[in-house]
């Protein structure tokens, strides 16, 4: 037998494709053989699992009913707990009162002998003495007793310490006893009360306890028996460890209990006691008693009950290792962990027998399946190749048609399907069509309201009427409408005036009335209407009315959507389109209100931007005004009145000289304090009035500034100039300097620099000057800017020039200037 190459396979199968008729026959053959090796499986694993549910069920049946015992056993084990403190507590609470009960009676009778014979203090004495011995409970009952009136205590027989303090001492839990104790024999006369006592000898440790007290009216005493509740609860926990062993129920039902850091304190196994439950292991090396402890500290007993199967030894001659339930619970009171156990022997003895039961069943049902699956399958497929048939001719459409309305975006028409699944299918393609369609249009316009916000930022040196215009297009794009209007309201909103009136394509619309172009709100028409209602208002069925009452259009209008914006709660403009071909919604309203709001804000960014230029143009020429004017008064009027003074006192210097030589050396000093206050009025003079720069020339000013600067601070000024700077006019030229008089005294002044440089460079087309310091620097985003480097900023604009400042912490500063000069 020969075979062919694996190519020429590949070559026959390819070229006996499969019909497209043929093709689900074919398919339904191979699933049919496939389902019946996936349903043989199936059927095998599904009968494995139904096995293994029953068994599972079995086992959980059982298990609660394991889980109900040792809780129920548990839950016995705490409500005896439970229903044993409260015995013990009565009975103390009986026992007390009957205590006070006799020591009263003992203070009345020794008080009724001795009140005629003795003083009361001294027969207050007597009782005391009568009742400090006195013990019950193994030592553990006491009295006390102490007045009301100034809360002295004059019997503690359990602890003496307290005896003659008084409620006057630093506040303490001893202090709120009292105070709560005399409160209750003034109330009631007598009573029980519950509290903690601290005790010196113990600081770090609280005694709760409880007592009942009575009134002695003679001594003026609360009268009271007290016990410790820690004695009680040891009692009680005594007794509640002896009932733990005792305890046995079921095969190998027990009782344990550790303490909650994990200290065995009860078990069936005495040798374990006293070790950690933390220890434990079952025949498996599992650490059974760290899952346990772990539970517990995980604070799963809280909120959910916490059983634990373990594998142990059954104790039998055998050996054999049986399954073992715990379950745990905290009971807080104590800080116990209580837990009970036992063997789960009945359940795997029933476990083991229904799984021979099950195979037997299982056997018998699987015969059963092949025979029926066998004659579903032959009607199977006769029924699939019927179908094929009638499957191919509405498969074959369906795609063909779904093809080309995906590509051209032309919906299916449902009437040509011949299946409802292929309907079903077509509905889910016409809307996935429609919102594609839908989506792309909300896209679009996004993309386009952001571009108009975008292409508004750059057009700063755009009228304002350009930027309604291309704004007002836009809207109208946005919209998909015909035409659209921008109307501008008054302050007092009592008029609107049409600043812009364009159709779709790009047209604008001309009034024969230039009249008609403004109007008052009540007349004012559609953007009249948007300014009474202060809200959008959107009409899609206008009805037929006069066409005034759709001012400004001067056609028919169909639908219609006018839009206010709001500034500081007054209605500023309105924008309007119409005729969409579909209906409008918020959607477009929405749009619309976010151009239209963009462009506001753009429009009074750019109007402040202007006011704030010429308020800072008119604030620099008053300042230079006024310094100016300061200047010359200094330099012309005290400077020159200064140098007067000084030749009159060097004069009369001359004069005294021969006659009082003393007098002439004191006036000497006068003269010397003259000249200094001469030269200082010069300098102050020269800082203010630029008397110097119009007079030398830009360079010596400078030079003349870093002298002043180099005396002043005492700061190395150094200077580099380069270049022809005799072009610079009196006006560039004054700027120049004060901006970097500003710099220079700022740095000496705040940055403490050992140099400061200043360079100037000039060219033919271009002036740089370089203001830079080693001082400290400053951080220049966080620092607050003042009005100097406003100043600054200023003057650098005033003469076209570009003021840079670089500068960091502890790295010094350098600010530029930059001017270029046409020629």
């Amino acid at each position: 037998m020969s075979f062919l190459p694996a190519t020429s396979l590949v070559s026959f199968f390819k070229s006996r494709k499969i019909s497209l008729s043929a093709a689900p026959f074919y398919a339904s053959l191979l699933v049919i053989l496939a389902l019946a090796v996936f349903i043989g499986i199936f059927w095998a694993f599904n009968e494995y699992q139904a096995y293994r549910e029953s068994i599972e069920n079995i086992r959980n049946t059982y298990e609660q009913q394991y889980k109900d015992r040792v809780k129920e056993e548990l839950e016995n084990v705490i409500d005896f707990i439970k229903f044993n403190r409260n015995q013990t507590m009565e009975t103390v609470e009986d026992e007390i009162r009957d205590r006070v009960q006799s020591a009263y009676t003992i203070a009345s009778h020794l008080y009724s002998m001795y009140k005629n014979e003795k003083p009361v203090e001294e027969i207050r004495s007597m009782v005391v003495e009568v009742l400090r011995p006195v013990r019950w409970y193994g030592e553990r009952g006491y009295y006390f007793a102490g007045r009301t009136g100034n809360g002295l205590i004059d019997l503690f027989a359990d602890e003496p310490y307290f005896e003659g303090k008084t409620r006057l001492l630093p506040a303490s839990s001893q202090e709120s006893a009292v105070l709560d104790l005399i409160d209750i024999v003034r109330e009631k006369g007598a009573g029980t009360y519950r509290y903690n006592l601290s005790k010196p000898a113990y600081p770090d440790r609280i005694f709760s306890k409880i007592c009942f007290v009575k009134y002695f009216e003679p001594f003026d005493w609360f009268l009271g028996a007290g016990i410790y509740s820690n004695d009680m609860e040891n009692m009680n926990q005594t007794e509640a460890l002896a009932r733990v062993d005792q305890i046995r129920f079921a095969q190998g039902g027990e009782l344990f209990v550790f303490r909650f850091d994990g200290t065995i304190i009860s078990h069936s196994n005495k040798q374990l006691i006293g070790r950690s439950i933390r220890t434990i292991t079952d025949t498996e090396d599992t650490q059974i008693g760290e899952k346990l402890y772990q539970a517990f500290k995980e604070g799963l007993s809280d909120t959910h009950d916490s059983y634990l199967i373990s594998q142990e030894a059954s104790g039998s001659e055998t050996s054999t290792t049986q399954q073992k339930l715990s379950y745990i619970k905290s009971y807080d009171d104590w800080g116990w962990v209580i837990g009970a156990s036992m063997y789960m022997n009945e359940m795997e003895n029933l476990i083991a027998g229904a799984t021979q039961t099950y195979r037997r069943i299982s056997f018998r049902n699987v015969s059963t399946f092949i025979f029926l699956f066998a004659v579903a399958v032959s009607l199977l497929l006769l029924i699939a190749y019927y179908y094929t048939i009638k499957i191919k001719q509405g498969f074959s459409f369906f795609t063909d048609f779904f093809r080309r309305a995906a590509s051209t975006k032309v919906k299916i028409a449902e009437k040509d399907l011949a299946f409802s699944e292929f309907e079903d299918l077509a509905v889910l393609a016409n809307e996935m069509i429609e919102d594609r369609i839908e989506k792309e249009s909300l896209l679009h316009r996004d993309e386009l309201r952001l571009d108009t916000l975008l292409q508004l930022g750059t057009m700063e040196d755009f009228s304002l009427k350009d930027k309604y215009e291309f704004t007002l297009q836009r809207i109208v794009e946005i919209t998909r409408s015909e035409q659209g209007y921008l109307a501008l309201i008054n302050k007092p909103q009592r008029h609107v005036t049409i600043i812009s009136h364009r159709t779709a394509d790009g047209q604008k619309i001309s009034y024969s009335n230039k009249r008609r172009l403004s109007s008052s709100i009540e007349k004012g028409g559609l953007p009249g209407q948007a300014v009474l209602a202060r809200k959008a208002l959107i009409c899609n069925n206008c009805s037929k009315r006069d066409i005034g009452e759709y001012y400004p259009y001067q056609s028919r209008v169909t639908r219609h959507l006018d839009v206010p914006i709001f500034n500081s709660g007054l209605i500023v403009l309105v924008a309007g389109v119409c005729n969409n071909q579909s209906d409008y919604d918020p959607s477009d309203a929405r749009q619309m209100s976010m151009v239209l709001e963009g462009m506001w804000l753009h429009i009074l960014k750019t109007r402040s931007e202007k006011k704030m230029d010429r308020l800072q143009r008119r604030i620099i020429a008053v300042r230079e005004a006024e310094r100016s004017n300061i200047g010359r008064i200094l330099h012309d009027d005290l400077g020159s009145h200064l140098s007067g003074v000084e030749l009159l006192s060097q004069a009369l210097k001359r004069t005294l000289e021969k006659e009082n030589p003393d007098r002439a050396k004191q006036l000497e000093s006068i003269r010397e304090l003259i000249v200094d206050a001469t030269e200082k009025t010069r300098r102050l003079a020269r800082g203010l009035y630029p008397v110097h720069i119009i007079e030398n020339g830009l360079e010596a000013a400078i030079e003349g500034l870093a002298g002043e600067i180099e005396t002043l601070f005492g700061v190395s000024c150094e200077l580099s100039f380069n270049g022809e700077v005799e072009y610079v006019d009196n006006n560039v030229a004054t700027h120049i300097y004060y901006i970097i008089r500003e710099a220079a005294v700022n740095a000496a002044k705040h940055g403490k620099p050992a140099n400061i440089g200043i360079t100037m460079h000039s060219k033919t087309d271009s002036l740089r000057v370089k203001i830079i310091d080693n001082g400290s620097g400053f951080d220049t985003l966080s620092t607050p800017r003042g009005m100097g480097l406003h100043t600054m900023k200023y003057r650098a604009r005033a003469i076209g020039a570009v003021l840079t400042i670089n500068s960091t912490n502890h790295s010094g500063t350098v600010i530029s200037i930059s001017r270029e000069i046409a020629n």
